[in-house]
C-alpha cells in the first residue's frame, strides 16, 4: 500500500510537471507571433529544452499509466504546433480588408437643391438695418455658407451685398465670376463675416448693377427682407418702376430668384416686400422662398 500511494504522489508531482512544460509550448506556439530566421531557430531550440526537461524527469519504468500520460501530452502537443503551423499559414494568406475608395466630389454634379437655370450665378445680399431683426443677416450667412461649400468647381459665383453703408448702394466682392475652388470660398467666407446690418435698402441699384456687369451669368439669387426704398432713404421706390427697369435690361433673359428673409414672409403674404420678390422672380423665370 506504501508503494501504491508513492506512486500516487509523484503521478501528482509529475502531471504538475507535464501540465506546467504544456503551457509553456501552447504560449511558444500560439500566442508569440511566428518569427522568422534566428527567432524562429530561438523558439524551436526553446521547445526542445523543455521537452528535454521532461524526458530528464521521467523514470526509465515509472509505471505504464504514466508512460501513457506523457504519450497522450506529447500528441496533444503535436497537434497543437500543426494547428499553429495551419493558423499561420491563413493569417498569411489572408486578404488585406478592402480599402474604401473616395472619389472627390470636385468636378462632380452637387444637387444644391434649387433649380438655378445655369452655375454662374450671382448672390444679392440686403443688408439693410433690418436685418439685424430676428438675426436675419445671421440666417443669409449660414444658409450662403452651406450652399457656396456644396458647390463643386464648375459653379461660377460672386457676391455683393447692398448698401455699402455710407459709401455706396452697394459693395461686390470681386466684381466678376470665379469657380468656386477652396480658396475662393474661404474669400466668400471672409466676405460674408464681415457683413453688418445698416441703413436702407437700393434694390434698384443692386439690380441694375449685377444685370449691367455679368451680362453672361445665369441666375442672379436676390435675398431680403423688405422692399425697395430710394439709395441712401428710407422712402419706399416704385416696384412697378424696377421690375420695368429689370425687364429692360435683362435682354440675356438671366434667371432672377428671390428669397424672402423673416418671419413676415410666411405670417402676410400681402405686404409689399411679398409682392416684391414673388414678382421679380416669376416675371424672369425664377423661383420665390420666404422664410
Amino acid at each position: 500500500m506504501a508503494a501504491k500511494r508513492e506512486v500516487q504522489v509523484f503521478s501528482i508531482s509529475f502531471l504538475d510537471l507535464l501540465s506546467g512544460a504544456l503551457g509553456a509550448v501552447i504560449i511558444l506556439f500560439i500566442a508569440v507571433p511566428k518569427a522568422k530566421g534566428p527567432q524562429e531557430a530561438a523558439q524551436k531550440a526553446q521547445v526542445i529544452d523543455i521537452k528535454a526537461e521532461i524526458s530528464q524527469n521521467v523514470p526509465g519504468n515509472s509505471s505504464e499509466e504514466l508512460n501513457q500520460e506523457i504519450n497522450m501530452l506529447s500528441a496533444k502537443v503535436k497537434q497543437l504546433e500543426i494547428e499553429n503551423e495551419t493558423l499561420l499559414e491563413k493569417l498569411a494568406n489572408m486578404d488585406a480588408p478592402p480599402v474604401a475608395n473616395f472619389s472627390p466630389t470636385e468636378g462632380k454634379p452637387v444637387d444644391i437643391g434649387f433649380k438655378f437655370k445655369g452655375k454662374k450665378i450671382v448672390f444679392l445680399i440686403d443688408v439693410s438695418g433690418s436685418m439685424h431683426m430676428e438675426d436675419r443677416i445671421g440666417q443669409v450667412k449660414a444658409g450662403l455658407k452651406m450652399l457656396i461649400t456644396a458647390m463643386d468647381p464648375e459653379f461660377m459665383i460672386d457676391v455683393i451685398y447692398f448698401p455699402n453703408g455710407d459709401y455706396g448702394n452697394y459693395q461686390a466682392l470681386w466684381s466678376q465670376l470665379r469657380p468656386m475652388e477652396q480658396d475662393n470660398k474661404y474669400q466668400i467666407y471672409d466676405f460674408l463675416f464681415d457683413l453688418v446690418p445698416y441703413g436702407a435698402t437700393p434694390t434698384r441699384k443692386a439690380l441694375e448693377y449685377a444685370l449691367t456687369t455679368y451680362p453672361d451669368a445665369s441666375d442672379i439669387v436676390l435675398l431680403s427682407d423688405g422692399a425697395p426704398t430710394l439709395a441712401g432713404s428710407a422712402r419706399p421706390e416704385s416696384i412697378a418702376d424696377i421690375i420695368a427697369m429689370v425687364a429692360s435690361l435683362n435682354t440675356q433673359k438671366i434667371q432672377i430668384n428671390s428669397i424672402g428673409v423673416g418671419s413676415d414672409f410666411t405670417a402676410n403674404r400681402n405686404n409689399a416686400a411679398h409682392r416684391f420678390l414673388t414678382d421679380i422672380a416669376k416675371g424672369n423665370g425664377g423661383f420665390f422662398v420666404g422664410f
